[in-house]
């Protein structure tokens, strides 16, 4: 076979395997790292020789049932957690990242290469504010390949799988130890919001931070309160579309959210409501693009790159929000599955575009850093910010 096309199947067979580990965490995530060779003799037996060397790590045990319906017990003491697939954020949210020892490859990246599509490292949310975190040991990828020897030897006492019943299942078979299954997934349905809800309690009465747990879905519900408090004194209500929403991967303008939670919190004028009744990435044709014509966009800065080269087409030079410059950046809020810190940020933000009077009094950058502050336990913008771009109005 010629080298160069033996040399290019390789790299696009290396991408596609990329992006088919990411896809459990609902945005982008992924791994480039070697796993444990789980099919060799040695290692299988070193698997068996440790696994339940210590069955009763405490003396009590409480019975759970995890977001998957699986019946687990789990030491009423917590002293040692691992987050996988994507479910470090909530136990950071939870007040508990002193207790994690170890997180995810893409988590675990402090500079990427231009061509590095993936979210990493201070990208997200709850690293930007807790960078010691990306120090720890690496477990795995965010959707398999994990390193089962890795794990085994730092012993915790629970591990937190996002999403993902048969990992979770695998896992607890071969290391002995409880995983717990929780929802890790996007909030903005009325159905995924009360998954989200259950399942940080879940979390919560497993960490004993159940007081913790009821603060932050309070404090949601609060700033969700003001929010629509807020809007309901406008008068006008103009159409806003949301391009670029990531879903396994950085998408173009046709790329949407039907429930995107900023427009779900504000009670926005979503052009792209009635295209599904969940808070998903959803493609639509260029056409119906056209004919909606939205007043304004905002741009996912995920995608920036691929929403950018959309809008210099002839198509959508037409758009009443390209022509007026009313198209602007926000947060990614699906980068590595869902930040909703960066939901209600950016909830903020939008509403200071849409309605300026009834949010003259926020200034945009410092509401987010009260709100990773209160989520993440440290300000975080700037960070965010110096990565991926910030707020501000894209220049089509």
């Amino acid at each position: 076979m010629n080298k160069t096309l033996k040399k290019s199947l390789v790299m696009v067979f290396s991408v596609f395997m990329v992006i088919a580990t990411v896809m459990s965490c609902g945005c982008i995530g992924g791994n480039t790292e070697p796993s444990a060779n789980l099919n060799s003799a040695n290692t299988n037996n070193e698997l068996n020789q440790s696994k339940g060397v210590e069955t009763t790590k405490n003396s009590e045990f409480i019975t759970v049932t995890d977001m998957a319906g699986r019946t687990i017990q789990v030491p009423t003491k917590i002293n040692k957690i691992i987050g996988l697939g994507c479910s470090l954020r909530e136990i950071v949210y939870l007040d508990s990242e002193d207790k994690v020892i170890a997180i995810e490859m893409r988590e675990s990246v402090k500079a990427k290469s231009d061509d590095d599509k993936f979210p990493c490292g201070t990208e997200l949310p709850y690293l930007a504010a807790n960078p010691e975190l990306i120090d720890l040991p690496i477990a795995g990828k965010a959707g398999a390949n994990y390193n089962y020897e890795a794990i085994l030897k730092m012993n915790p006492d629970v591990i937190f799988i996002g999403n993902n019943k048969d990992a979770a299942e695998d896992l607890q078979s071969k290391l002995n130890i409880p995983v717990v299954v929780v929802y890790t997934a996007a909030i903005g349905s009325e159905g995924q919001n009360k998954k989200y809800e259950d399942s940080l309690k879940l979390m919560g009465k497993i960490l004993d931070k159940e007081e913790r747990a009821n603060e932050v879905l309070d404090k949601m519900e609060e700033y969700k309160e003001d929010l629509k408090s807020r809007v309901s004194k406008a008068t006008v209500h103009p159409t806003a579309y949301v391009a670029g929403r990531a879903y396994n991967g950085a998408h173009g303008i046709t790329t949407t959210d039907p429930r995107w939670p900023p427009f779900e919190f504000l009670g926005a004028n979503n052009i792209a409501y009635n295209v599904s009744k969940i808070s998903e990435g959803k493609e639509v044709s260029k056409e119906q693009v056209v004919s909606w014509n939205p007043e304004y966009i905002f741009v996912s800065e995920a995608s920036m790159n691929e929403v950018t080269a959309d809008l210099v087409k002839p198509e959508f030079q037409g758009l009443n929000a390209v022509k007026n410059g009313k198209v602007y950046k926000v947060l990614p809020y699906c980068w590595y599955a869902f930040n909703k810190d960066t939901a209600i940020a950016n909830a903020y933000y939008v509403g200071k575009v849409l309605y300026p009077e009834q949010f003259a009094d926020i200034d945009p950058e410092e509401k987010a850093d009260e709100i990773y502050m209160f989520f993440d336990g440290n300000v975080a913008y700037e960070e965010i910010a110096n990565r991926m771009g910030g707020y501000g109005k894209l220049e089509a």
